[in-house]
């Protein structure tokens, strides 16, 4: 049998066979792969940042752009916090190192979202749904960029998937 057939329990007794896994083995694999809390987590994120651009779009005078800044920058936060303990488990890397990756992704997903952001709304869509579309978009980029770089000190051998 080789590896590829064989899925952790998740109950420390060691890989079982993935066809005899029970639907608890089969859950708590996928729960451990880090595509799954990276979506999870992006969901929470984007939740946030959604509200914090409602509530500034509704309160204040400031232009699109500008609010769209301010909610992603927020946001970008507490995805950073979210992903490097919880979803990539890369809390023990070092942080500054994690940054110092962290910051271009930032700034190339920032330009992209503004850029979406610009583009559809002048098209006629409401702002939210301009912001909802956006972070759709970049979703795949930013996991690859965080799993592969960002994060990397996470990958398989040095903490979970």
């Amino acid at each position: 049998m080789s590896t590829a057939d064989r899925v952790d329990d998740g109950l420390g007794e060691g890989p079982v066979e993935a066809r005899s896994a029970g639907p608890r083995a089969r859950l708590l694999a996928l729960y451990r792969h880090s595509l799954t809390r990276f979506l999870a987590f992006s969901a929470v994120g984007l939740s946030f940042d959604l509200a914090v651009l409602a509530l500034l779009d509704a309160t204040t005078p400031l232009p699109a752009q500008a609010s769209v800044t301010v909610a992603f920058a927020l946001t970008y936060a507490l995805n950073f916090a979210l992903n490097r303990w919880f979803a990539f488990d890369a809390a023990h890397g070092h942080v500054r190192g994690q940054l110092r990756r962290f910051l271009p992704q930032v700034g190339a997903d920032y330009l992209l979202v503004v850029f979406g952001v610009t583009v559809l709304t002048a098209l006629g869509l409401p702002l939210l749904l301009a912001r909802l579309l956006s972070a759709f978009t970049n979703a795949v980029l930013n996991y690859t960029a965080y799993r592969w770089w960002t994060f990397r000190d996470a990958l398989p051998g040095r903490g979970r998937r």
